[in-house]
């Protein structure tokens, strides 16, 4: 059976994820915080959570988690349990607050997100080539923009409930190839996991093949399919579909919420999303 993995229980892929580097600033030891950057004309805000394992002497990854509509960073923090994996894994994580929503479209947000990158950069010591986003809905919707537009500042991206809109999809042209995981619902009403041509967003299939083919995966073999064995009774079944022969050890994937709705995006059944989706993040660099 597979499943995305990362050989994290390797301790010399430990080593290289966690990386060793110079100049890191002192560690205050605060472990969890709110996070104040200044960006453009105003001052943003981002909840920050370090992992115990962290002291200041070496270089970690790090997460960013977009919450959905009207969120907030504590709220999507509480859904996800990402602060848990990141504690297992090794890793930094931070959800920035949107004002009130992302702005998938324009330059606000996104250069709010390099500012949080810098900033977190400058203060703790980050394995800048294993910086990953992750976003639900319209936090997901912003995670595209971020892949489309500014690809190079990241190793991997984790799409849940959200596919492109066609604007962005005949745009999107990647600086650099981004290993991509696209979580989708068969029975998403708000985001249709056959697209909704009428509203301009596409499928769930074809927004991973646009990111598929950008990594070099051959699209003319049919991706490998495995099932998470069905171990809660929920009317859930989760699949993964695994696009074959990418370049560079770059990944495409989709994982499908067989039953799911929009709600079951990030899925705590039979599977751990959040710890599937580092799992997926910790397998890949820049």
């Amino acid at each position: 059976m597979r499943y995305p993995a990362v050989a994290a229980c390797c301790p010399a892929l430990l080593a290289a994820v966690l990386g060793c580097g110079e100049s890191i600033a002192p560690f205050d030891g605060v472990h969890d915080f709110q996070l104040e950057v200044p960006s453009g004309e105003t001052t943003r805000t981002a909840v920050v959570h370090i992992p115990p394992s962290y002291d200041g002497t070496r270089r970690f990854p790090l997460v960013l988690a977009f919450h959905g509509s009207f969120g907030s960073g504590q709220e999507i923090q509480g859904y996800t349990g990402l602060d848990r994996v990141a504690d297992d894994l090794g890793f930094i994580v931070a959800y920035p607050d949107a004002t009130p929503n992302w702005d998938y479209e324009g330059a606000r947000d996104l250069d709010f997100t390099l500012d949080l990158i810098d900033a977190l950069s400058a203060r703790l010591g980050i394995t800048t080539d294993r910086v990953y986003a992750t976003g639900v809905s319209r936090g997901g919707l912003f995670a595209l923009h971020l892949a489309c537009d500014v690809a190079e500042r990241f190793a991997a991206v984790g799409i849940v409930v959200a596919t492109l809109r066609e604007d962005l999809a005949d745009r999107c042209r990647p600086r650099e190839r981004l290993s991509t995981v696209l979580v989708v619902g068969t029975l998403d009403g708000s985001t249709p996991i056959d697209g909704e041509p009428q509203f301009g967003y596409l499928s769930a299939d074809a927004t991973i093949r646009l990111f598929a083919g950008r990594n070099g995966c051959d699209l003319g073999r049919p991706p490998t399919v495995t099932y998470a064995p069905d171990t809660v009774d929920d009317g859930l079944r989760i699949r993964f579909e695994v696009f074959q022969g990418c370049d560079d050890g770059t990944g495409a994937e989709r994982w499908v919420v067989e039953g799911g709705t929009h709600a079951d995006g990030w899925y705590l059944g039979d599977v751990d999303t959040g710890r599937l989706l580092a799992e997926f993040f910790l397998s890949h660099h820049r």
